[in-house]
């Protein structure tokens, strides 16, 4: 089995030889990579290098410390303070408390406060249970509903997952574009006038590879085409994999309640509550840091 190409172990060749000619040849733990990224179909090259590591760097430089250190104090003075505490419910107050803890208020070092880390605080709320679920299903969910507005890296947090799923079960997976996804049904519906579907593919051949991906990503869900029909297909195919109990990951820029609210999204058309229920009721993972988004809530950030 080859390994990375850019792999300083192995150089490409998949296996790391010992100095010690006793000792014997051990498999590049880069090969677990380069099946992944095979068996993960479908994702675009932006982001074919994404990883669970890489998004998390990335994430790091667009929430810099100062700013999550400013809210770790926030939370600190909000529940020092018996007046303002009293003020949001206790199970909010307990979450701010919890994640507190974890980052370790430390002495002060000239004149500033110190944290032991800042991870708790900064991280996306179920981040952390995302990664469990890919990497040794410890978390029981099928369906995952991954939200942020645009430039908060949904996408390559789905490619991540996706390409991480596939390397611990060795099952291939798919990632699909759901806008791309509604012009090639469009395509189906409408082949007499664009003249797009030249190999006369129906919904069925369509969505048929769909169903049967052990794993699916359907990137941009919350960008699907109002066509009923194209509205109906994508619900059939949620409906399916729900049955199958084959796990299905949605990206979107907003949660699936806030949408569900707006009059123009797709799916309430369909007045399936089953449907909007397990969307609404999914695995989410939000991305803004966590502690950012209880702040907001209590009316301090």
């Amino acid at each position: 089995m080859k390994g990375r190409a850019d792999c300083p172990q192995c150089r490409g060749a998949g296996v790391v030889v010992d100095p010690d000619p006793l000792k014997p040849v051990a498999v590049c733990p880069c090969t677990r990579e380069v099946v992944a990224q095979e068996r993960a179909g479908g994702i675009p090259g932006r982001y074919a290098a994404a990883t669970f590591e890489s998004f998390w760097e990335w994430w790091k430089l667009h929430h810099p410390r100062q700013g999550v250190v400013d809210a770790l104090d926030r939370a600190k003075t909000l529940l020092e303070s018996p007046l303002l505490r009293d003020t949001f419910p206790a199970e909010l107050a307990s979450k701010l408390d919890h994640i507190v803890h974890k980052c370790g208020r430390l002495a002060a070092e000239d004149g500033q406060p110190a944290w032991k880390t800042l991870r708790p605080a900064r991280e996306p709320q179920g981040f952390q249970l995302l990664q469990s679920w890919t990497r040794n299903d410890r978390t029981a969910a099928d369906l995952w509903w991954i939200d942020g507005p645009p430039g908060s890296g949904r996408s390559s947090l789905a490619a991540a997952a996706l390409k991480a799923w596939c390397g611990r079960t060795g099952r291939p997976g798919h990632f699909a574009s759901v806008r791309e996804l509604s012009q090639r049904l469009k395509d189906v519906y409408y082949d007499v006038r664009s003249y797009q579907n030249v190999d006369f593919i129906s919904e069925r051949d369509l969505m048929a590879p769909l169903q049967a991906a052990p794993c699916l990503v359907l990137d941009d869900w919350d960008r699907m085409d109002s066509d009923i029909r194209v509205v109906r297909a994508l619900a059939q195919l949620l409906d399916h994999r729900y049955s199958e109990a084959r796990p299905t990951l949605l990206t979107a820029a907003k949660g699936a309640y806030a949408l569900q609210q707006l009059e123009s999204y797709p799916p309430t058309r369909l007045d399936d509550t089953s449907l909007l229920h397990r969307l609404a009721n999914a695995q989410r993972v939000e991305l803004r840091p966590v502690l950012q988004r209880l702040l907001d809530v209590t009316g301090a950030g």
